[in-house]
């Protein structure tokens, strides 16, 4: 027969492995918020890349608008309705 303190470490491992195992489905650092902040890190990663992309587009943007003024101008035309000081706007009804 074993010694009654060995019993009693048997318990005591026992005790701090539920714990632990409670710790893991229920708590701040749980599996489940563990796989959510993995779900949140995915999502973070492709927004980021997707910012990236974005900043390219508009970089490039930007030097084709330093470089031309032609297309600065059809821009300025386009997407902002401005016109130069010797054009007049003619609107026609349908």
């Amino acid at each position: 027969m074993k010694p009654s303190y060995v019993h009693g470490v048997y318990v005591l491992v026992a005790a701090g492995a539920a714990v632990l195992a409670l710790g893991l489905v229920r708590g701040d650092n749980s599996l489940t918020r563990y796989f959510d902040l993995g779900k949140s890190r995915t999502v973070l990663a492709e927004t980021v890349k997707n910012l990236e992309k974005e900043n390219a587009n508009l970089t490039e943007e930007i030097v084709r608008l330093k470089k031309s003024p032609d297309y600065a101008r059809k821009v300025l035309r386009d997407k902002y309705h401005l016109t130069d000081p010797d054009e007049d706007i003619v609107f026609f009804a349908e």
